[in-house]
């Protein structure tokens, strides 16, 4: 299964697309708290989960 590095979005109000094949930002079904969930954060070489502001609206993918 491969994830693609689809970058997240900027949250300030243009709302932009930030590192596009560069990172790869995936939600969690796991909310941290009200305003903060947890991600899988990836690039070439680092593999990280933690939990970010939900304003940065990052991607979500179906797995099963």
């Amino acid at each position: 299964m491969e994830f693609p590095a689809v970058g997240g979005r900027n949250f300030d109000s243009s709302g932009t697309l930030l590192y596009a094949g560069t990172y790869g930002y995936y939600w969690s079904s796991v909310a941290y708290s009200s305003n903060r969930a947890y991600e899988l954060g990836f690039t070439d070489i680092i593999l990280s989960v933690d939990y970010t502001n939900k304003q940065y609206g990052q991607s979500v993918r179906c797995v099963r």
